[in-house]
């Protein structure tokens, strides 16, 4: 059964991201897209113009949606070293089903970049600061300065070694995704870098 005529755009980009997500922006066909959306060829390009256009609304979506939800939910709202940890393995953790999404959609479009416009080269550099502003705002909610050894702890520079962290992981999860290896890796690593800063 087809989708309703009226135009539900949310529901629209979450389909599209599921299959961008699977096969990548070069291998999704425009025939795919509207299988997966249940678009027309006509509705497809009158509300997104092309399959660039269509992928650069799908990834501000998931920057605005999934991305920006995570990191609210995990660095933001009562943040702990624990819920550090999650924000890291729900970023290649999922079921068998949608198994694709074992690896963070910016990290998957940052592969490609080569073969899209700037304004995708915009996105994912936007996608990079609201981790490292979430990083940051965690940094300065649990780390404890008057306790620390060290006075000349510098919040960005440790907001840097968790976004490189987040994001070599999240390529790691593409290439290999054995997620109990990845798990104690994160572990190990988040272990190190705050075991001499006292939480608040």
């Amino acid at each position: 059964m087809g989708r309703s005529s009226s135009f539900n755009r949310q529901q629209v980009l979450s389909d599209a991201l599921d299959l961008f997500w699977s096969r990548g922006f070069y291998a999704c066909s425009l025939k795919q897209l509207e299988e997966a959306t249940e678009m027309h060829p006509g509705s497809l390009y009158y509300h997104f113009k092309n399959k660039e256009q269509l992928y650069l609304c799908v990834l501000e979506y998931y920057l605005e949606w999934q991305l920006q939800q995570r990191i609210d939910k995990y660095l933001i709202y009562s943040p702990s070293l624990q819920d550090l940890r999650r924000f890291f393995t729900s970023g290649y953790r999922h079921s068998q089903e949608v198994s694709y999404r074992n690896c963070c959609f910016l990290v998957s479009t940052s592969n490609e970049l080569h073969l899209l416009s700037d304004d995708a080269s915009e996105l994912v550099k936007r996608g990079i600061q609201s981790l490292r502003k979430g990083f940051i705002e965690f940094i300065d909610e649990v780390i404890n300065p008057k306790e620390n050894s060290n006075a000349n702890i510098d919040h960005e520079v440790i907001a840097s070694e968790l976004l490189n962290l987040y994001l070599s992981t999240q390529l790691m999860a593409k290439v290999n995704p054995n997620q109990h290896m990845l798990d104690k890796q994160v572990k190990q690593s988040l272990d190190n870098l705050f075991s001499s800063f006292p939480p608040k």
